[in-house]
């Protein structure tokens, strides 16, 4: 009769951790097959202003065109930073000069954009480029108090963060254009994905719990 009973006991035992083991693994596949979408968030907040990150490449710069006028949009302002290559060869010195004309080039009109620019930093870019606009929208703009972002893929969720940190007293919304270099919805089978995506994950829990705002 004991034998019996510790053979039950033994067999519970067995069950539940596999039951726990599958448990995990289910949690785990359900953060990695969302790890992109919650990484790319679109939230967007009530406003006539628009801001793109510099960086951004043509086809995301051509869709922030698109977003611009769909939205009625007033105004356009683009952050970025000096450009570490190139710009011995180009007119241009920083990314948002590069993106000011590629949105020329799309149509965009030069009275709806502004270049917002920031100096050169070899940390917190995106944090310095936030407070470079916040800076601007204080001066020129005093009346805004919000805004929506642009951004692209996984880095949407960070920029959109640091925003926040560097610009409290303003309501700010997500745009986030998707990532056309890789399946979103299978990103682990891509180089780009799989970088782009740890990257920012890691990126996104350095903000969460390490970043400290400063001006």
């Amino acid at each position: 009769m004991s034998w019996r009973v510790k053979k039950e006991k033994y067999v519970l035992r067995v069950w539940v951790k596999l039951v726990i083991l599958l448990c995990f693994i289910g949690f785990i596949y359900f953060l990695i097959y969302n790890a992109y979408s919650f990484l790319s968030p679109q939230n967007k907040v009530e406003s006539k202003i628009l801001v793109v990150e510099g960086w951004l490449n043509d086809y995301a710069l051509e869709e922030t065109l698109v977003i611009f006028r769909k939205g009625e949009y007033e105004h356009l302002l683009i952050s970025g930073g000096p450009l570490n290559t190139g710009y011995v060869i180009m007119n241009y010195r920083s990314t948002a000069e590069v993106s000011y004309q590629t949105l020329l080039e799309f149509g965009a009109s030069p009275d709806s954009m502004t270049i917002v620019d920031r100096k050169l930093v070899w940390r917190d870019r995106t944090y310095h480029s936030a407070l470079e606009v916040a800076k601007y929208l204080a001066e020129e703009l005093p009346k805004v108090s919000s805004f929506n972002l642009v951004s692209l893929g996984t880095h949407s969720r960070r920029s959109w963060m640091l925003f926040q940190k560097a610009m409290p007293e303003f309501e700010i919304g997500i745009i986030s254009i998707k990532d056309q270099l890789y399946d979103s919805h299978r990103w682990w089978e891509n180089s780009k994905g799989f970088r782009s995506v740890v990257t920012e994950a890691i990126g996104y829990f350095y903000v969460l719990f390490f970043f400290s705002a400063y001006s």
